[in-house]
């Protein structure tokens, strides 16, 4: 699972992020075809799979706001401005494109998805179901999953073969509980914090599989597994 830096001027020597994200094409019969070899919390249900963990010991992880949802399983609120307390971001563009798409999740499992026509332009709300949840909570560490059904990736083949003409951007905000906030992505390219710039998307889905593989968070809990990011 790759690795979210936080910004430069940022210190969080004690705990760790990671994010990863897959993309299958679902199917009726349980089978599918798969951007990820780890597998998708949606069934056969088709979309983007979405993996945050955070991980550190129980004193530092108290340090974060990390509010519970309703249920584990179940999608909170469509809301807007998530990104002003503890976020996990998406960022989904075409190669050579300007338009790309922006998903927030909160750990209470509120939801949002954004379109941009361009750089922070354009901006409208992507018309789109809730999307399916599973999260949990242990001593040392966090973990989300998400799976967003039906995000139009114009220009994906039926077998997924030009999926990596697609860049994601994978950032979170995490909110203290001091009033502070932290900004974590897999590159930061400009002086500030900002996920918006086309030169963060860096992870591009592989139509053909991904090896890494989640390794926190791993433990049975209440009789349920992630099927998402598990060997």
């Amino acid at each position: 699972m790759p690795r979210l830096y936080p910004f430069a001027t940022d210190s969080f020597q004690a705990i760790e992020l990671h994010a990863s994200a897959s993309f299958s094409a679902g199917g009726s019969t349980g089978g599918s075809t798969s951007g990820s070899t780890s597998g998708s919390i949606g069934g056969s249900t088709g979309g983007l799979a979405l993996s945050f963990s955070l991980v550190g010991d129980s004193a530092a992880l108290a340090n974060f706001l990390l509010p519970q949802p309703a249920s584990r399983d179940a999608a909170g609120e469509r809301r807007n401005h998530l990104w002003q307390s503890t976020c996990w971001e998406c960022f989904v563009a075409m190669a050579g494109v300007p338009g790309y798409f922006e998903i927030n999740l909160s750990p209470a499992h509120h939801w949002n998805v954004y379109h941009f026509t361009g750089y922070r332009q354009g901006m409208t709300t992507v018309p789109l179901p809730p999307p399916s949840f599973h999260s949990r909570r242990q001593d040392d560490c966090y973990q989300l999953d998400a799976l967003i059904a039906g995000l139009p990736l114009t220009g994906v083949s039926a077998n997924l073969s030009n999926l990596g003409n697609w860049r994601l951007g994978l950032a979170a905000v995490l909110a203290g509980t001091d009033g502070g906030k932290g900004y974590f992505a897999l590159a930061h390219p400009r002086a500030q914090p900002d996920f918006h710039h086309a030169d963060g998307f860096v992870f591009r889905l592989n139509p053909w599989g991904m090896t890494d593989k989640n390794k926190a968070c791993r433990k049975e809990e209440g009789g349920a597994m992630f099927r998402h990011g598990e060997e």
